[in-house]
């Protein structure tokens, strides 16, 4: 589980150390962050009200949702990043997407010291996922419970145990092709 405070305090660094200088202000005079976020429950627009809160008037986050679907999210991130849009100053972005925009340019490798917060605390995995050529280039503060469903009677027939044994996707896919079974993701 991700502390909330960490995230939060790791958000408000990444915010200080890299957005406030390029970010137009508004009438309050405080400047005004754009965060296009994936669609949710309510999540991340709490998050970022809750860090608007927390900087006590130095800066505001408001959020745009991006389209439902992760290839409609990449798209309008992709077209609108390659066309130097001045409006997105966060970004929520899928693990899939990390090196393409990475090797593209449109995110920045944070510095050690960013590295060191930011991954306090946090399990390897999403670490990796957010690592592109060996810099952490985005904040890992999201995670989704992922379950594997499998018909037991069609791993019964081709050996395998997943409730006993590890078992990786290759085993999967060839299961499916041995028995005549379909993999559904």
């Amino acid at each position: 589980m991700v502390d909330g405070r960490k995230v939060r305090a790791a958000l408000a660094l990444f915010l200080f150390t890299t957005l406030l200088s390029a970010c137009g202000g508004n009438e309050s005079g405080a400047p005004k962050l754009n965060w296009y976020i994936n669609p949710d429950n309510g999540g991340q627009a709490e998050l970022a009200a809750k860090c608007t809160a927390a900087s006590e008037g130095a800066y505001r986050i408001e959020t745009s949702v991006l389209p439902n679907d992760a290839t409609g999210q990449r798209e309008q991130l992709v077209r609108r990043l390659a066309a130097k849009d001045a409006s997105i100053d966060l970004m929520s972005l899928d693990p899939p997407f990390i090196p393409e925009f990475a090797e593209a340019g449109f995110l920045r490798p944070f510095s050690e010291d960013e590295r060191r917060e930011l991954t306090a605390g946090i399990l390897s995995g999403p670490i990796e996922s957010s690592t592109w050529d060996g810099r952490l280039v985005a904040a890992p503060f999201w995670a989704n419970t992922q379950l594997l469903w499998y018909r037991r009677s069609v791993a019964q027939r081709a050996n395998i145990d997943p409730a006993r044994q590890p078992v990786t996707w290759e085993q999967i896919i060839k299961v499916a092709a041995d028995t005549g079974t379909t993999v559904g993701v």
